[in-house]
């Protein structure tokens, strides 16, 4: 009769634990991946471009879409990722700030034109939408008379005008 052989029970022993424990981290990084991660947790400046676009879907549409529909139904029957990041959302081509949306004034002239002919979008943008988004990011905003980095303000959608 052989001797049973301990160390090769061993070695299979943690080869099979060591198996299961990386279908375990696989089965655990899938559902991660399923799992929305988003600011205060996570800061949005280290947040994976997949984890973006999964709290951007799964939290930024859905509490932004109502915000735009109340302000103006019938331009945003539909809102979703096109709305703000423009014909790129599709395939993820999108650059921000995107030149697809509404270039901003470069003077105070064409500010003032602005808020002479567009007085609801400048209050709604500056009031409702620049402050949600700020707040859903996890950023400070942006404050003209005290410009700081990493807020959040118009220039991180709008393009300027040229």
């Amino acid at each position: 009769m052989k001797p049973f052989n301990f160390a090769a029970l061993f070695i299979a022993f943690m080869a099979l634990a060591s198996a299961c424990a990386s279908q375990s981290a696989a089965t655990q990084a899938k559902s991660d991946d399923e799992t929305v991660v988003g600011p205060p947790q996570v800061s949005w400046k280290n947040m994976t471009k997949k984890q973006k676009g999964k709290f951007m879907e799964k939290v930024v549409v859905p509490k932004m879409e109502p915000l735009f529909q109340a302000f103006k139904p019938d331009d945003y029957k539909t809102f979703d990722c096109k709305t703000c990041h423009g014909k790129g959302a599709d395939d993820e081509t999108f650059k921000m700030p995107n030149p697809d949306i509404e270039a901003l004034p470069k003077s105070q002239e064409g500010w003032a034109k602005l808020k002479e002919h567009h007085p609801d979008w400048l209050k709604f943008m500056g009031e409702e939408v620049k402050p949600k988004m700020a707040a859903l990011l996890g950023l400070p905003e942006f404050n003209p008379k005290d410009p700081q980095p990493g807020t959040l303000g118009c220039s991180a959608c709008h393009t300027t005008e040229k």
